[in-house]
């Protein structure tokens, strides 16, 4: 499979890592919500660092728009969750940002997904140091993508 087809139609294991990623982040979420409320900030985060366009060209969403999806259906994660959704590549964070927009009930959300195209490297493990008060899921998949690399 080449780069370019990377996001056609999502891979029997693209499905299964969704799959429980998406039932991992529920079950996170159960446990850290009422200990942020009493301890903590009354926020929970979920950083996903290689986000990718959103949907695949099969219109499939990716794992982000189901963690926000199960976030506007529960009245505590929208207004406690704060997301950040990174890829690499600009394009897919501009269509990852048009797919999230066109997701029904976005705007419920207290926190508006922050969007961000940098290469993950050590810098970037600085900019999540304020987290550190907040509980935070972080999605850390390269795999699927760094196989196509040409280096």
């Amino acid at each position: 499979m080449r780069l370019d087809e990377f996001f056609d139609d999502p891979t029997d294991q693209s499905k299964v890592k969704t799959a429980i990623v998406s039932k991992y982040f529920d079950a996170w979420a159960k446990v850290m919500k009422p200990r942020a409320k009493q301890y903590g900030s009354g926020k929970i985060a979920y950083i996903d660092l290689f986000a990718g366009p959103g949907c695949y060209a099969s219109g499939e969403p990716s794992t982000p728009v189901l963690i926000l999806k199960k976030a506007i259906q529960d009245s505590d994660l929208r207004r406690m969750l704060f997301t950040i959704f990174n890829d690499k590549d600009p394009q897919c964070i501009a269509s990852l940002g048009a797919v999230i927009r066109d997701i029904p009930g976005i705007k419920e959300l207290k926190h508006e997904p922050l969007l961000i195209s940098v290469e993950v490297d050590t810098e970037v493990a600085e900019l999540f140091e304020s987290l550190n008060t907040v509980p935070t899921l972080f999605f850390f998949d390269p795999w699927g993508i760094r196989v196509f690399r040409e280096d």
